[in-house]
């Protein structure tokens, strides 16, 4: 089965059991806020790997479905935050919460969301506790860390941010933030999580990240790319965002090393500035020459090898599994440097 067909079984279903745990009551406005980014509907990608791991590692998939609406409610939530802390403008198409409500009545809805995701959560724990004692425990454990390590991995992106220079970070300052930020949160933390629900053994759940890390790695990769290149309509989010909000990327960091000195005091300027002050002209000369000095390139390859070692370790640590949902992960894992949102 490919990932489409599969996550098509079970997208709306994690949005339906989203929606039963938003209050229906007043102040209307407050709730229609709150529930905002959860009718937007996202990729659902976290989510589906909960109920696709679980399903690879033997447990019905309908029994992830609280376990993968919880970690879907934490992105609506923390994406309402994130959208504001970033200045993106875009989200899934429309614009920002922030943008809609004003900074304060948005981030107030994202808490209230927040609320909602630990009810959900808790009974995520109760539902899989039933299955099995203690199991819940464990898939509780699992989520905190997940989120506590994504807001460490928020600090170590907004303090990179905050430097002004753009000399003054490494490849490794980078891929710290990223595994943080979104190779735990994105890839292979749902994944343990799925596998949790699939009551694989603790040795078993710490082997995906093996392969999981190298996806991770990939994904957010990716994600840098199609900020530089990408197309708004498509990917239903501001692009060129990282260059105006002065993110540190893997794409800048090899403009760095590679530019001209002229081009590098040109670039440097532009990034020292305010993001209110940059103008599309130079947001766009700025990914011009992310191009001309081959960074998006070099971008595109690493995405490429981190790929190639996920699938060659997915191969060798999941060898054992023979059910349908086997080739499904594979699918998924092959696709994500090809995707173009």
């Amino acid at each position: 089965m490919k990932y489409e067909e599969f996550a098509a079984l079970y997208k709306d279903k994690i949005y339906n059991t989203t929606c039963t745990y938003i209050p229906n009551r007043e102040p209307k406005k407050h709730y229609e806020m709150v529930r905002d980014y959860v009718d937007r509907k996202g990729k659902y990608g976290r989510a589906m790997l909960i109920v696709l791991w679980a399903a690879l590692y033997g447990a019905n998939p309908e029994d992830a479905i609280l376990p993968a609406s919880s970690l879907q409610t934490s992105e609506d939530w923390i994406l309402m935050h994130d959208d504001w802390e970033d200045k993106a403008e875009l989200r899934r198409g429309k614009p920002s919460a922030y943008i809609l409500y004003g900074e304060e009545l948005a981030i107030n809805a994202g808490d209230a969301l927040h609320m909602i995701n630990w009810k959900i959560v808790k009974d995520a724990t109760g539902h899989l506790n039933k299955k099995t004692p203690g199991l819940g425990e464990n898939f509780f454990n699992k989520f905190y860390d997940i989120l506590l390590v994504t807001a460490e991995g928020q600090y170590l992106d907004i303090s990179l941010t905050k430097k002004k220079s753009i000399t003054d970070f490494t490849e490794q300052d980078y891929f710290n933030s990223i595994h943080a930020k979104s190779g735990y949160y994105s890839v292979y933390g749902p994944m343990q999580l799925g596998a949790i629900v699939g009551k694989a053994p603790p040795k078993q759940i710490e082997k995906i990240k093996n392969y999981g890390l190298d996806l991770g790695n990939a994904f957010q990769i990716k994600d840098d790319i199609l900020d530089v290149i990408g197309d708004e309509k498509t990917l239903g989010k501001s692009v060129k965002n990282d260059i105006k909000e002065g993110v540190k990327t893997i794409i800048l960091w090899h403009f760095v090393q590679n530019a001209s000195e002229s081009d590098l005091q040109k670039v440097s300027g532009i990034y020292s500035k305010n993001p209110k002050e940059k103008t599309r002209e130079e947001l766009d000369f700025v990914a011009d020459k992310f191009k001309q000095y081959g960074s998006v390139a070099y971008a595109e390859e690493k995405a490429a090898k981190f790929l190639e070692n996920s699938l060659k370790n997915f191969q060798e640590i999941e060898k054992d599994k023979q059910n349908e949902y086997k080739e499904t992960a594979f699918d998924l894992i092959q696709k994500q440097v090809k995707r173009v949102k």
